[in-house]
């Protein structure tokens, strides 16, 4: 799925900066949301196989989330652990550059 800034899926552009995350993080992410005790239902609540819109008021609690994997290193069991925290740093960063322009983001889904 990618990630754009934007309130509406109508508003976006495909050819927009976004941010990818593979299906295999987000498998692994719903797998860590069951073990850790940690609330990531934020982002574990977005469908990776539809389109989303995610209100700007969600966008500190996905920030959030994003930080706690990444500071406690709970992807250390996942295949490309660099290219995980990559994808949750660009997304911390996008949501970051979303709350500046007072959007949300929009999710696409595969």
């Amino acid at each position: 799925m990618n990630f754009y800034i934007g309130n509406s899926i109508d508003e976006i552009k495909e050819q927009d900066y976004n941010v990818e995350f593979s299906d295999e993080l987000i498998d692994f992410i719903y797998k860590l949301n069951q073990e850790v005790s940690f609330d990531m239902h934020q982002l574990c609540e977005i469908n990776p196989y539809t389109d989303m819109e995610i209100s700007k008021n969600d966008l500190m609690q996905i920030i959030q989330i994003c930080k706690y994997i990444l500071d406690n290193k709970l992807l250390y069991d996942y295949d490309e652990p660099d290219e995980g925290n990559q994808m949750l740093k660009d997304l911390v960063e996008l949501a970051q550059k979303a709350l500046l322009k007072k959007l949300g983001l929009i999710s696409i889904g595969d």
